[in-house]
């Protein structure tokens, strides 16, 4: 038995697939890699399962899972860095594939609502919303954090948060440990 050959990219690598090297799509695939899955044998040789950020897509980046043969994915010369935006519904960042915010995109957000942290706030609370509605398996306090607790009055910097129950009716409130000292 002869050994599976070599898995020649990782992570982060921008890969391209013709239609024929993977399951399903029509035409040539750009793909920048945020997983690899299994290997499988299957009668035409040995294919990979990957997860990653479909570059190219008329509508703009987004998630993608695939079935690629491997000995036909070819490596990329990696474009541009591409904006840190969320992709849906797993908002996932088409830039680098980590939850968004990011924090690439995080600083980002800082530099441009230095001014107008209010503005900040609203902006992220409009993406939590939204979020909401595609990560319906998420816990509410784990949305929060992720979108809006990172995010502390005045200078941006993370805070840890404190979850209180409100007049022992189960309703959550979230408020900021600096605020109850």
């Amino acid at each position: 038995m002869t050994a599976p050959p070599p898995i020649r990219f990782r992570v982060g690598d921008v890969v391209a697939l013709s239609e024929q090297h993977y399951c399903y799509g029509l035409g040539t695939l750009t793909l920048r890699i945020v997983e690899l899955g299994r290997r499988e044998r299957h009668s035409d040789g040995i294919w990979i399962h990957l997860r990653g950020v479909e570059l190219g897509h008329p509508s703009g980046p987004r998630q993608r899972r695939v079935l690629a043969k491997l000995e036909a994915v070819r490596l990329r010369p990696v474009p541009a860095p591409a904006a840190h935006v969320p992709v849906r519904p797993g908002w996932e960042c088409a830039g680098c594939g980590r939850p968004w915010p990011c924090p690439d995109r995080r600083e980002r957000l800082l530099r441009d609502y230095a001014g107008n942290r209010a503005a900040l706030g609203v902006y992220l609370g409009l993406h939590l919303a939204d979020a909401s509605s595609d990560l319906r398996h998420h816990p509410a306090g784990d949305l929060y954090a992720r979108f809006l607790g990172w995010l502390r009055p005045g200078d941006g910097q993370v805070d840890r948060l404190a979850v209180g129950d409100t007049a022992g009716c189960g309703a959550l409130r979230y408020r900021h440990i600096a605020d109850l000292e």
